[in-house]
């Protein structure tokens, strides 16, 4: 069993990271294999995918980072059971292509290991995510 009050420091310190868009500081909270999910279905967003394992996780992480510039992150709620949680929040972030700023919700579910995030599935808007993925129009 997780202890509640290890996995709500450890989320938090990924959020504030993120927030940060400090890749390092994001990639510490993580475990040495972790498995990252954005879900969804690639027929329909460039941005859903996997990974499992550190290096891959850097490397999409990059990308994330590189494409949406989060300027504010809002837990609005968060609930904890065990080594598990369940985050629901809003971000304000700036599409790097574009300049743009946007808001959306996401939901998080993660699961902490020895003050460390063994896995963590995004739900996102994915349909914003490939509108603002997609290839400028000439």
């Amino acid at each position: 069993m997780g202890d509640r009050a290890e996995v709500e420091r450890v989320v938090r310190q990924a959020y504030t990271a993120r927030e940060r868009n400090d890749l390092e500081g994001f990639l510490e909270v993580f475990a040495e294999r972790p498995f990252f999910r954005i879900a969804g279905t690639r027929l329909t967003s460039p941005v859903t995918m996997a990974s499992s394992g550190r290096d891959e996780l850097r490397r999409v992480l990059e990308e994330l980072i590189a494409a949406f510039r989060w300027i504010d992150h809002t837990i609005v709620t968060m609930l904890i059971e065990g080594p598990k949680a369940a985050v629901f929040g809003r971000v304000r972030f700036r599409a790097v292509s574009t300049g743009d700023l946007f808001e959306t919700e996401v939901a998080d579910f993660i699961e902490v290991k020895d003050g460390r995030i063994v896995s963590l599935t995004k739900f996102c808007d994915t349909a914003l995510a490939a509108y603002l993925m997609a290839p400028a129009e000439q």
